[in-house]
Parts: C-alpha cells; structure tokens; sequence
C-alpha cells in the first residue's frame, strides 16, 4: 500500500479530512496554497487529489449555475479554500419544489462547482455535464 498525507481540520462532529496527497511535501503545499484558519495535522491515507497542481497550473474554482435550455444563469469564480474544493461537482437544485420558489415560474438549475482556468471554459465543462445528464435521463 502506498503511504499518503492528508490535511485534516475540524474537531469532534465537525472533524473532516480535506485533501490527501502522495507525499508529505504535496499536503504542506496544499495547507500553503489553499488557506483554512481549522488545520489541524497531516495524517496518512490513500487517496491523491489534484487540488495543488490545479492550482500552480492556473485553474480556479467557478460556480455555475446552468438552466436545462443550456443558458448560463450565473457564474461566480470562487475563493480557493477548502470549502470550496469539499464542494466541487455537480447537482439539480429542484427550485420548482422549494417554499420559497414554488409556484414563482421559476425553473429548476445545474449547479456546479468546477475546476476551470477561464469563464468560458466552466462553462463548457458544466455544459457538457448538463447535456450528458440530459441524455442518460438524470435531468428529465
């Protein structure tokens, strides 16, 4: 089994692991790079997230939000934190069937968190999520 490092923060029911890394020196850039006042240690696991390269390479974290037509209804570039990167992938916000929503003729939305180094390409990458999820019915 190969040994890794991974950046813990948190305690107790909020404890959490936010990044694992091949090498000691890959977390300790990680903690560097991606700040979060709640770091407690590096700890060994076995997983090897891409999260500093990304990052050295010019990527950023975008929020898209995508209506099922296709059209861009926000984007926002993000803080690279460890929240940020805990959030990143893709899921339908049912807007149709929230209180606060419900009734308003107000669609439903992808919302996405993606690596991306400009606008326009978080927004080809969520587009293409969409279209894919459209295709294998997840988004009907």
């Amino acid at each position: 089994m190969k040994k890794v490092y991974a950046v813990s923060s948190g305690s107790y029911s909020d404890y959490r692991v936010n990044a694992i890394f091949s090498t000691k020196k890959l977390a300790e850039e990680f903690m560097r790079f991606i700040p979060d006042g709640e770091y407690n240690r590096i700890e060994e696991y076995e997983i090897d997230p891409q999260d500093v390269d990304l990052v050295k390479r010019g990527y950023s974290i975008w929020s898209v939000h995508m209506l099922k037509d296709g059209n861009t209804e926000s984007i926002t570039k993000r803080d690279i934190n460890s929240f940020s990167i805990r959030n990143i992938g893709h899921q339908i916000w049912r807007r149709t069937k929230a209180p606060a929503f419900k009734g308003k003729g107000i669609p439903d939305i992808l919302t996405s968190v993606v690596w991306a180094k400009t606008k326009q390409q978080a927004i080809k990458i969520v587009n293409e999520h969409r279209a894919q999820m459209i295709a294998t019915g997840k988004w009907k």
